[in-house]
């Protein structure tokens, strides 16, 4: 009978229940009900989950803990790589805040504990760092294979979806070479007069070895209805877009050359369409990888058409324009941190001014933006955009000058 029972139980996976069974004699096995079997198997279940919950737990402590660690010149370094490029490492200290460049010629080694995903020459690998050779090989480790990568074919570095499976990460893993953003803002306003607005801007920048893409999109539409007594009248505010395409090709980590075109259409400033390409000379002043300044100068043709309007007495209509320019720009980005109660704050301002070789206070065309933006997340945030517009626009009723303001919800990439 003992056998019986004995091997029921091992059956059940009631083999605890069963050993209390044996050591009493008064206890018989029609005396366990089922109400002892859903427990008995319940605190099973309940002690598989806490075993794999407590792996769990262990593996990301295990993660928290990894480091990588950089040899300079003798000097032992660890913490996390953020940026690896064919010029120099990016290196986040454990024991501090913020990045430091580091160039190949000062590392003596290199290991990491993180895996990463490597992308070169056309090509890409998943694996850890386990050496450096003659500062311009890097010797990659996955499973039981070792690589050996050429440090100036080296495009991207990015953390591994398996150390980190987080949206964001994965969206960097599938597109490596572009970081961007959607920004969109929706304004609904009703009673005698009934307005709506939206306005969508998309940031795109792609990066691969010496060249750079950048590309602007800005998108506005707003019409407002008025409740009259002869009816309800509906006015065109705002219908515009602007758009700005550069190409850099990078001389060094701070200088380039750049090639860029800029298109606007505004309807109601009576812009039909505007373009505006331009090429020249950048340098960019790099204090971290968030804080820089960046100045350009160069050369630019515009070409405008308006829409037909009603000019002064006596004057003619301009129906279109065209003029040889000089470029000048000035960009600037910085991070600000733990400012009253935010944790953070990223600023960026960017103008440039092209007035005319032969008239430059007949004919001119500049641009100014300002970006204060607010991270809520890895890749939500809160961005408010102030703008200025001013040109050699001929309308009189519309003038020079137009700025605006909005307030964005914005989606990273």
């Amino acid at each position: 009978m003992r056998v019986v029972t004995s091997s029921l139980a091992v059956l059940l996976g009631l083999s605890p229940l069963f050993g209390a069974v044996e050591e009493s004699n008064a206890t018989r096995l029609d005396n366990v009900t089922r109400q002892d079997v859903r427990e008995a198997r319940r605190k099973a279940l309940q002690k598989k989950a806490q075993k794999g919950l407590q792996k769990e737990e262990l593996k990301l402590a295990e993660k928290a803990q990894r480091v990588d660690t950089i040899v300079v010149k003798g000097t032992v370094l660890q913490g996390r790589i953020t940026e690896l490029t064919s010029k120099y490492v990016a290196f986040s200290l454990v024991y501090g805040t913020g990045t430091i460049r580091i160039d190949y010629k000062n590392i003596d080694q290199i290991a990491t504990e993180h895996e990463y995903h490597i992308f070169y020459a056309g090509k890409e690998t998943t694996g850890r760092i386990i050496g450096i050779k003659d500062h311009a090989f890097l010797v990659v480790k996955h499973d039981d294979v070792k690589e050996l990568i050429k440090i100036a074919n080296i495009d991207r570095l990015i953390l591994s979806v398996k150390e980190n499976d987080t949206i964001e990460n994965r969206l960097r893993n599938r597109f490596p070479y572009t970081r961007g953003s959607l920004d969109i803002g929706v304004e609904t306003e009703t009673g005698v007069k009934t307005k709506r607005k939206i306005s969508i801007d998309f940031n795109m920048v792609r990066k691969k070895q010496n060249q750079r893409q950048i590309l602007d999109v800005h998108y506005a539409y707003e019409t407002t209805t008025t409740n009259t007594d002869t009816g309800d009248f509906k006015s065109l505010d705002k219908k515009e877009l602007y758009i700005w395409a550069e190409e850099n090709y990078l001389l060094d980590k701070k200088s380039f050359y750049f090639a860029q075109l800029g298109y606007d259409f505004d309807q109601p400033r009576g812009i039909e369409y505007r373009l505006y390409p331009s090429v020249g000379y950048g340098y960019r002043f790099i204090f971290s990888s968030l804080a820089w300044i960046q100045l350009k100068g160069g050369a630019g043709y515009v070409y405008e058409s308006f829409y037909p309007y009603e000019p002064p007495a006596g004057a003619p209509m301009v129906t279109s324009n065209d003029y040889g320019a000089l470029f000048v720009g000035i960009s600037a980005k910085d991070h600000i941190k733990n400012i009253w109660l935010v944790k953070e704050v990223i600023l960026t301002g960017d103008i440039f001014y092209m007035p005319s070789f032969q008239d430059p206070q007949a004919d001119w065309l500049s641009r100014m933006k300002f970006v204060m933006e607010v991270p809520l997340s890895e890749m939500l945030s809160l961005k408010w955009v102030y703008r200025v517009v001013n040109d050699d626009n001929p309308v009189p009723t519309v003038g020079d000058n137009k700025t605006t303001t909005d307030l964005f919800l914005s989606v990273k990439y």
